[in-house]
């Protein structure tokens, strides 16, 4: 399986999404979007590349009433338990924070930062894909890439 991990996007759009971050959302199984979306529209308009769609509400999104944007959700695939949050607060610690928030995830993926991170920390994986749109102090804009097979992960953060 293949996971497109997207965050901080601040956009409405996929129009104004790198193309890079859209050829690889038709190759992926499914996306991720770990907050700071800013409309539900990017959400829907991402299922038309891939309809699996799994996201969270950032500090910067509005308040929607909708299932499809929780503060916090797990999943589950072939075995390998993945919390998303975008994470909120000062970014010094934010893992940490993640830690007791998804005592049982084996990856906790997370925005927030803007800040592109593939690491292992207290025996569980963190992917911040950083930005595609908005690398702030980053010298790319970035996204991550999530493989699953059997139980066994890995995961790449790509440059755009």
């Amino acid at each position: 399986m293949k996971i497109l991990i997207i965050s901080d996007t601040h956009t409405d759009s996929i129009a104004k999404l790198p193309q890079a971050v859209l050829e690889e959302a038709k190759q992926c199984d499914a996306i991720i979007h770990a907050g700071d979306i800013v409309s539900l529209q990017l959400i829907n308009e991402l299922m038309t590349a891939c309809p699996l769609v799994y996201a969270v509400k950032g500090n910067m999104d509005p308040y929607y009433n909708d299932e499809r944007l929780p503060e916090k959700r797990m999943l589950e695939f072939d075995g390998v338990k993945i919390g998303i949050s975008h994470g909120s607060g000062n970014p010094a610690g934010i893992e940490n924070r993640l830690l007791y928030t998804f005592p049982d995830a084996d990856i906790i993926v997370f925005g927030h930062t803007h800040k592109p991170f593939w690491g292992e920390i207290g025996g569980v994986w963190f992917l911040n894909p950083g930005s595609p749109t908005n690398k702030r102090t980053e010298p790319f804009h970035t996204y991550g890439v999530l493989t699953i097979d059997n139980g066994e992960f890995s995961a790449e953060i790509k440059r755009i």
